[in-house]
Formats: C-alpha cells, structure tokens, sequence
C-alpha cells in the first residue's frame, strides 16, 4: 500500500477535456501542511512526475480563506461518472521545488504616479496586452470618468477597442474615450428591500486601490478594491438595518495564452461603529458595466434563453472585431446603442453575493464568436472541471495498458 496525497479531479462534460482548475488553497494546507513557494503538483499517471504549471494567488491578504490554487491541466482528461462518485483523474501533491516562472508567461506591470500612489495596471500575456486604470483622470485633465475601466487592449498587437483605425496600423487618432470593463455603478438593497428602491453607487469617477497581485505559470492577477462607501440597509445574515462602510473588489485575471479576461466580484461591508462589531458582511450586489468600442455596424445583441448568461456582438466589417460576456448571474438588461450611440454599451447583471464574468475579445471571425463565448461559458462557469481533496490516502495503485487504476 503507498501513501500518497491527491486532488481528485472531475470532469462534468461528456467528452474528454482539459483546461483550469481552482480550489481554495486553504484546505490544501490545512490537509497536507506544504508551504506554497514548495508545492509541486503532477498528473498520477504521469510516471515521470513532471510538474503541472500551478500557482497559489492571494486574492485579499485580510482573508486568508480567498486564497486559491490555480492548476493547467495541458492533457485532457476523460468524463467522470455519471453520478459523479468517481473521479476523471488525480493529482499527486508534493513537496518539492516548483517550475520557476518562464518568460512569456503572463505578467503585471503596476504604474505610480509621482506621489506613490498606484494609477493604472498592465496585464499582458502572448496575446492580449490590457490597460487597466486605477484613477478617473489617468491623462491628468479634466476628464475624470475612467477609473476602473480598460482604455487600451491589444489582441495581437492590434488595439481592439478602435479595430478599424488599427488594422491600418494607425496608432494616433484613435478615440480618446474609448474603454471596457468599466463597472459604472452598483445597486446594493434598499432599507426594506425587496420593497424600497435600490440603494446605488457610481464608480466611474473614484480612484480604486490596489490590493494584491500576483502572476506564475499558469495567469497573472490584481485585486482592487473601490473607495470605501457608506451602506445604511438590512443586513443579509441578520436582516437588521445597518450602517456599514462598504468596498466593491474586484479579481481580474489573465491566463496563459487567454483572449479573455475573467473577473470576480464581490462586496465587503464592516461595521461603522465599533460596539456593532468587526465581521465582514457580503452583499448581494446588482453591477451595470459600460463599453465604449468604435464597432461600426454591428449585428443584434441577442441574449440567449431561458439562460440569459452571456452574449456576444461583433462588427459587419472587416477587422470583424467582436466582444462577449459571460457571468454566473443571469443578465437583467442590455442597451445598444447606450444614450443614442453606436459606441456606447451598457449591461446589467441581477444582484448577487458573488459574480464571475468571462470578458472576450475577438478579431477577424465573422460568424461563429457567439458560439465560441458560449461554449466557454459552458466550461469555465456552468460546467467546470473541478478537484477536491482525496480522502482516503492510503491507496493501491496498478498500472493496466500504461493507465493508473486506483482501488
């Protein structure tokens, strides 16, 4: 009998797959006690025991419980079973030293403005080079409504917010407006919610903060937290009225070698007074997103039912740049054009303690991208391979026509 510590692995999908794993990290240390600059992790069918690129990413350094182990599983892996009892595959946990980072992974550069203070964030893997913004005013003039959103984001090295100008090599001139991913405001509950009005909150014009980052083998990440708010409204565990002040944090994310983005939101609201306590609450939150891309023409947003999850909307015309989303939470509205113009895009998402978005950007396929955002949205978010701790350590391993059976 051997001793071995696993991750058990399962793959929902009826066909073989691979792809990214995550799982908290702090039950992963608790079980196996392996510090993290130590851990190496490797297929248990791999008799060679080559490292599968991993990565620990500290989410928020005041909850630890955040932390998260990210894995690329490069070989597909066959269905798990239908019940879901037996696992597609393992992953052995070990000691040892990890794969150092190599260059063209995915990685983050943070700009400082003269008085120290973080303005903007670059995330750049060998596809996508995005441009994040921290403050309102990232050109120093009075034009303060950006923060929080991405001015510039090159997919192959063409600007994809302003793709025609681009794909004739112009770099001057483009639309000094233009951004994505710009979480314009929140709505939060009302006083006696559901009856009372959503309590809301712009964002476009106040500066964020950096919280963490990260970047490894297998993505490179920041958290952000917006300005702290007051939130006077009902509690969600204790359903009393409260005064909390309140953060919006956001995760964004660039994998390896990713056209897209993904983001994680979340709000943290802490008591005002002291004599109510320190305990972190969670809102439910309603987020609206605003786009500004030059597309031209383009085709109808449809939202697809009775899962209204994602969509996706591209240009008529050549470079055929098009943009899609994916969430968690259903998508409450879409408006196109936003306030009577074509570059302006606005989304609603219904509220909710926690959102996971999945942000595309695609060029030069005229048909097709819709199915690509949702057959992603699919796998990284309704259906995701997934791994858990494997219980029972102690386990007989055979080896049967070159695979591993574990009984």
């Amino acid at each position: 009998m051997s001793s071995l510590n696993l991750l058990a692995i399962f793959n929902p999908s009826n066909y073989w797959r691979n792809g990214y794993v995550t799982i908290p990290w702090q039950n992963i240390v608790k079980k196996f006690q392996i510090p993290p600059e130590e851990l190496v992790l490797s297929d248990l069918r791999d008799l060679s025991h080559t490292p599968i690129p991993a990565q620990i990413d500290r989410i928020d350094p005041e909850d630890p419980n955040r932390d998260t182990l990210v894995l690329s599983l490069q070989k597909p892996i066959p269905p798990s079973s239908e019940d879901g009892i037996l696992a597609a595959g393992f992953i052995r946990v070990d000691k040892g030293k990890p794969i150092p980072q190599q260059i063209g992974e995915p990685y983050i550069e943070v700009v400082y403005g003269s008085e120290g203070r973080e303005r903007g964030v670059r995330l750049v893997n060998k596809r996508l080079i995005v441009w994040f913004n921290l403050i309102p005013a990232p050109e120093d003039n009075g034009r303060n409504w950006f923060s929080g959103s991405a001015t510039s984001i090159q997919l192959d090295h063409q600007e994809i917010l302003d793709p025609f100008l681009a794909a004739k090599g112009e770099w001057l001139g483009q639309d000094p407006e233009k951004r994505c991913l710009q979480v314009s405001e929140i709505q939060l509950p009302g006083e006696y919610h559901p009856k009372s009005p959503f309590y809301q909150i712009s964002l476009f014009n106040h500066a964020y903060r950096l919280v963490a980052q990260s970047s490894g083998s297998v993505r490179a990440s920041i958290t952000i937290a917006s300005e702290p708010f007051d939130y006077m409204g009902l509690d969600p565990v204790t359903g009393k009225n409260r005064h909390l002040v309140c953060e919006l944090y956001r995760v964004i994310s660039l994998y390896a070698g990713a056209d897209y983005l993904t983001e994680e939101l979340f709000v943290k609201g802490k008591p005002k007074h002291p004599e109510d306590g320190n305990e972190v609450v969670n809102l439910p939150v309603g987020i609206h997103y605003f786009a500004h891309m030059n597309l031209g023409k383009t085709q109808d947003i449809e939202q697809v039912f009775p899962v209204p999850d994602w969509f996706a909307f591209g240009s008529t015309g050549y470079p055929y740049a098009a943009y899609g989303l994916a969430t968690n939470l259903h998508i409450e509205s879409i408006i196109h054009p936003h306030q009577g113009n074509q570059s302006y895009f606005s989304w609603q998402l219904l509220p909710g303690e926690y959102a996971k978005c999945l942000h595309f950007f695609m060029r030069g396929q005229p048909e097709g991208f819709d199915a690509k955002v949702g057959h992603t949205w699919y796998e990284l978010i309704y259906k995701p391979i997934t791994a858990v701790i494997y219980e029972d350590a102690d386990v007989a391993i055979q080896v049967e026509n070159k695979s591993l059976v574990i009984v």
